[in-house]
């Protein structure tokens, strides 16, 4: 469960500041920790394979979610900061 909730914010983070060739990386790096755990912990091939899958949807459902909210934060905080230099 704690696993979801940190890809799922990781996903949201990469998502707010990063392109979608970020996700590619670190779905594998995602993918090679929790096959690592769940190995070690001496769980089965379908368990384990559960236990890669998931947080990978998490994470790349948390880049959506930052990716929808991308431009309304640049919106707010350009108009927080006074807007668009004007240039003669």
């Amino acid at each position: 469960m704690a696993m979801l909730i940190v890809a799922g914010f990781g996903g949201i983070f990469l998502g707010l500041h990063h392109q979608v060739l970020v996700l590619i990386p670190v779905t594998l790096g995602a993918a090679i920790i929790c096959s690592l755990t769940a190995i070690l912990d001496g769980q089965g091939v379908l368990s384990s394979l559960s236990a890669v899958v998931i947080p990978a949807v998490a994470l790349q459902g948390g880049y959506m979610i930052g990716m929808t909210g991308r431009d309304p934060i640049h919106q707010l905080l350009a108009r927080i900061s006074g807007g668009q230099s004007k240039r003669a």
